[in-house]
Order: structure tokens, then C-alpha cells, then sequence
């Protein structure tokens, strides 16, 4: 089958990313009894529909193009009559309108209206922090929307109980170009997310891809002071935190890296230590080829245990203190912004958040830098890549086949308004709010490498390779951001539009990665999801394999105590995970 050659070459090329190996993920994996995709791996399945329908995505991709070609509008009307969708989703309370409007009558929701002639009707619109619990009552009582937004989990439950649409025909014949192309970014791993039988079943969500790389902050005022060059190693990191300890530049360090309880952070975040672990060559959230035919959870590897007793000697030196293991990140960010702490380890986006925060309420002498860091002994910055879907939409059984149509033009426009902001169509130009929350559907489809597009674009811009107007998106605010502060300085920025301040820390966060692009080691995994059985056991091994890292670091347990975590990682179940990561990825192959 063409769909398992495919699978094989992008297995043999490490193109899988994987989340934590087994443990505590949401995004679980399924596979099928023929072998065919049922993920992004594929084996056996725990899985069956009722009723499997013909052909497999690769046959309807061939038949749409045959049979539509380019008579097929992926943005026209849906029906000479009104196409009625009915919607279950979330509301976020950080999302401001315009006079009058709402999140069912804003422009964005008007604008599809009359282009597509379909009527949005929202079932359930409730909070985000409910939304989870209406979707699982909506499962539970049979009374779903014609969509919504699930976890993979939820998806899997709903496959298995024959209640969704096979949305296979209608997204590959409707996708326009621009998602079509956000999906190939992910090199197949989307679709394989929601394949089972060969047929999708859903349309996942894709998130960009920067967001796991890890960037170290360093207050660049007091390395001046202290004359101190940019850190390339680990031993850079550690030499630049023990003189900001020793020499206390600015009167009231304490400590010397700002780390929360939370250190291994999968997707991204802040005050995290991930770029230390995977400077070690351990990666705890991905399934990974030990070279012999067979594959291990990054989590119980020889080298977590050597990132281990990194972290471990940084806190017996004091750079980190051993606190961390209690404290919560709105503490580690107190210990950044009150001085104590000029050192602490973020995404990309941390430029914009905590960075611009922090420097908006400080004096003008305070200067945070980023630098991509530390460096393998490899001479590489590692980087372990993330699951590029977090949510996934799914379309209720017995919909007609307009509602499919009117769902995927829908999303269409989502993914091309979110390219340009919503530049073209908001009311009042770029005085209008807007958040992609104003979409009816409200899932974000961006492509996976699009920060590292987007920001070249500007840095190309800068240096005249392309006109302003040639840049979409955030560009041109990211464009005006940057050139201000770099020209003005960061108060002007502040001044002018604290917009323009955030845009700026969003760029510079973005080129101080893909600026040295050339310089990671993108890390993936070999199986993306999980197995049916880590859905019942990973929590119970996840709950023990936190506990016992914290307790290795607080120094609470001896390192060495490593191999006995390991045993009791393989009797809570993992050893049924591990082989069954190990059958679906031998299937694929």
C-alpha cells in the first residue's frame, strides 16, 4: 500500500515526532487491524467502526482531483440555500470586540456568513475553563453539535462508537491550497493523527513548531557590568550564574537560574530546564531507536539519567535552588523580575512573555538577552520537536454532505485569515480587535514552520529582498516592532503602542532561532501518540516517574536509584506500552 511506503520512508528518516513516551499525554495514538495508518504509526488496532468505508485517503485524494479538478471553488457558496452548521465550542475571556458584536455576530463570523451563504448556530458556547465538561456531557447524552473541538481520546471514543463522518472526501476535495499546504508541513503527521482505515476521521489542529525550542535569558545589563561573553556551552550558562551569584550585580541576587516545579516542559514554556536535559542527549517525551530493531521511552534511556545528574550537580552548586521543586512559575517569575535571579530558560515567545513585562515596569538599564544555548557536545543546540496537533475537530454522524462542505470552506478561511490577520476585513483597520477566537470553528491551522518563514520574511525585508507589502501575517507588525526598538529603543516602542513593544519581543525571539537555523538538532520521535494501553496506565506511571525525578534533584533520593525507577517504570506498565510502541512501529516498516 502506497500509505505504508510512505509511512516507512518517514520513519527511516526520523520525520515522527512523539510525546511523552507513554506517559501522561492526551494526544493517544490508534492503529488498525490491517496494518493500515491509524496515526502516525501504524499496527494493530484497538479500534473498529462498524462500517468501514471504501477506499483508502491516497484513493480519495486521486478520485477528487479527477473527478473536481479545478471546478471545485474551495472558497465559493456552499448552496443556493442557507447551509445551517451547528457549533460547540469555547469562549475565551481575554477576547475584546468591537461595539455590539459578540462571538456569534462579529465581522469575521458575518464575513464567512455571506461568503459561504451558511448560518452559524452555536449549540454551546461556554468558558474555556468549563468547555471540557460540556464536551464530555455533549458525548455522553448523544446530543452533539454538527462540530466541535475534542481531545484525541475523546476522537477515539467517538470513532469507536460509529458517531462521527468520515470527513475524507469533503476535506480533500474542498481544502484550499493554503491548507493543504499547512498540513504538508508537518510532513503527514497530521493526517496520520486522525486516519483509521485508511480514512480521516477528523481535522486536526497544527500549532507552530518553534514553539519547543528552548532559549537561555540572560540579564545582558549585568554580564556588561561584569564584562562576561555570550554563553555557548552549559559551562557558559553555569559560569555566567555562579559570577552573577558571587559578584551580585544589582544587589539582591540570590540565586542563579529561575526554575518552577515544572522543568521538563514538553511543548515549550518558561522556567523550564529542557534545553539542559536535551544538551545530554535525553529527550523523557519521545520513543527513540536504541539502533538494534528495537525502540525505548526517552523517559527510562540511559541519558535521562545523565541529564539528570546535571541538574542535580547545579543544584548542589547552587545555581539552581533545590526550592524549585515547590515552586510554582508566578514565584520563579518574581524571582526574575525582583532581581534575584537574572538567568532562566523560555521559548521563543518568552521574549515577548515574561521579557517585555519585565522591562515595560524596570528602568531603562535593564536589558534581558536571548541566546539559543546550550550547545551538545555535538557542537548542536538539540531541539525536541512537538506534536504539531493539539485539538481536533470532528463533524457529528449523519451531517449532510453541505454541512461537511460548508466545514472544511470554513476552515479555509480561518487558515487564510489568520495569514493576514484579518488585515483586509476588519471594520475600523487595525483599530478593530481581532482573535482567531472570533472564528466560528475556533481551532488555529498555522503552518508548522511558519515562525521560521514569517521572521525571515521580516529579516529579508529589513535588508530590501522583499517589500513590506509582500509581508503577511504578523509581519508587518513584527516588522514595525523590531525596526522600532532597534532604531528608537524599546521605551519608544512602549510609547508608540505596547503592541508595537510585543511585536518586537515576538521577532526578536523568532531570529534569534531561525538565525541559527543551521545550528539545531531537530529531535523526533519514532512513534507519535500512544498505545491503547497507555491510556489506562500512563497516568500511574507518570504520577511515579515526576515524583521520582523531583525527588532525585531536591537530593531527597540518590541518583543511583535511577535503575530501580526504571524496574518500577516497566512493572506499572510500561513494558506493555514499550512493546506495543515496538509492534506499531515494525508494522510500519
Amino acid at each position: 500500500m502506497q500509505r505504508k511506503r510512505v509511512m516507512s520512508i518517514l520513519l527511516s528518516l526520523g520525520l515522527l515526532v512523539g510525546v511523552l513516551g507513554g506517559c501522561g499525554n492526551d494526544s493517544t495514538q490508534s492503529v488498525n487491524e490491517d496494518g493500515s495508518a491509524g496515526g502516525a504509526v501504524v499496527g494493530k488496532a484497538p479500534i473498529a467502526s462498524e462500517s468501514e468505508p471504501e477506499g483508502t485517503v491516497e484513493e480519495a485524494q486521486e478520485q477528487a482531483v479527477d473527478e473536481q479538478g479545478e471546478a471545485v471553488d474551495p472558497y465559493g457558496p456552499v448552496s443556493d440555500e442557507v447551509t445551517v452548521v451547528h457549533v460547540g465550542r469555547s469562549e475565551s475571556a481575554n477576547v475584546s470586540y468591537d461595539e455590539g458584536d459578540d462571538s456569534q455576530n462579529n465581522y469575521v463570523t458575518r464575513y464567512l456568513q455571506e461568503k459561504l451563504n451558511v448560518e452559524y448556530v452555536y449549540d454551546f458556547s461556554v468558558p474555556d475553563e468549563t468547555y471540557n465538561t460540556k464536551v464530555a456531557m455533549s458525548i455522553a447524552s448523544g446530543e452533539m453539535p454538527d462540530v466541535m473541538n475534542v481531545s484525541y481520546s475523546q476522537m477515539v471514543q467517538l470513532v469507536n462508537a460509529g458517531a462521527l463522518e468520515d470527513m475524507t472526501d469533503a476535506f480533500l476535495t474542498y481544502r484550499s491550497p493554503g491548507l493543504k499546504q499547512c498540513f504538508d508541513s508537518t510532513n503527514g503527521i497530521a493526517e496520520g493523527l486522525v486516519t483509521f482505515n485508511g480514512r480521516m476521521m477528523a481535522i486536526p489542529d497544527i500549532q507552530p513548531g518553534m514553539d519547543t525550542t528552548s532559549l537561555v535569558y540572560i540579564r545582558g545589563d549585568w554580564m556588561d557590568e561584569l564584562g562576561l561573553e555570550a554563553p555557548e556551552t552549559l559551562d557558559d550558562i553555569m559560569d555566567i550564574a555562579k559570577a552573577f551569584m558571587e559578584k551580585n550585580p544589582g544587589g539582591n541576587v540570590t540565586d542563579g537560574i529561575a526554575v518552577c516545579k515544572d522543568f521538563n516542559q514538553a511543548n515549550g514554556g518558561n522556567f523550564h530546564l529542557n534545553g539542559v536535559i536535551w544538551s545530554q542527549n535525553a529527550y523523557p517525551a519521545l520513543w527513540l531507536d536504541q539502533g538494534d530493531g528495537t525502540y525505548i521511552s526517552g523517559s527510562v534511556a540511559p541519558e535521562m539519567k545523565d541529564a539528570l545528574g546535571v541538574i542535580r550537580k547545579m543544584v548542589e552548586e547552587g545555581i539552581i535552588d533545590p526550592a524549585f521543586v515547590v515552586r510554582e512559575s508566578d514565584q520563579a517569575l518574581e524571582m526574575v523580575s525582583t532581581g534575584q535571579a537574572g538567568i532562566f530558560f523560555g521559548s521563543w515567545w518568552s521574549s515577548q512573555w515574561p521579557v517585555v513585562s519585565l522591562l515595560e515596569n524596570a528602568d531603562d538599564s535593564v536589558r534581558w538577552d536571548c541566546f539559543l544555548a546550550p550547545f551538545s557536545e555535538e557542537g548542536k543546540v538539540n531541539v525536541q520537536k512537538k506534536n504539531p496537533a493539539t485539538t481536533y475537530i470532528v463533524v457529528k454522524k449523519g451531517v449532510s454532505e453541505e454541512v461537511k462542505e460548508a466545514i472544511v470552506k470554513t476552515i479555509n478561511y480561518q487558515y487564510d485569515l489568520d495569514q493576514e490577520q484579518a488585515w483586509d476585513i476588519r471594520p475600523n483597520g487595525m483599530d478593530s480587535p481581532f482573535s482567531w477566537h472570533y472564528y466560528p470553528i475556533n481551532v488555529l491551522h498555522c503552518d508548522y514552520d511558519a515562525k521560521e518563514k514569517q521572521i525571515q520574511a521580516v529579516m529579508d525585508c529589513i535588508d530590501g529582498k522583499v517589500t513590506f507589502d509582500e509581508l503577511s501575517g504578523d509581519g508587518k507588525t513584527w516588522y514595525n516592532g523590531y525596526t522600532t526598538v532597534e532604531e528608537e529603543g524599546f521605551r519608544k516602542a512602549v510609547e508608540t503602542n505596547i503592541s508595537t513593544a510585543n511585536a518586537w519581543g515576538w521577532a526578536r525571539g523568532a531570529w534569534a532561532v531561525q538565525s541559527q537555523a543551521d545550528k539545531m538538532n531537530d529531535k523526533y520521535s519514532i512513534y507519535y501518540g500512544q498505545t491503547p494501553s497507555s491510556q489506562e496506565l500512563s497516568g500511574q506511571i507518570g504520577t511515579m516517574q515526576s515524583e521520582f525525578f523531583l525527588q532525585v534533584l531536591s537530593g531527597e533520593v540518590p541518583l543511583d536509584d535511577f535503575d530501580d525507577y526504571v524496574s518500577r517504570w516497566y512493572e506499572l506498565g510500561g513494558q506493555t506500552i514499550t512493546d506495543e510502541v515496538n509492534e506499531a512501529v515494525r508494522a510500519a516498516q
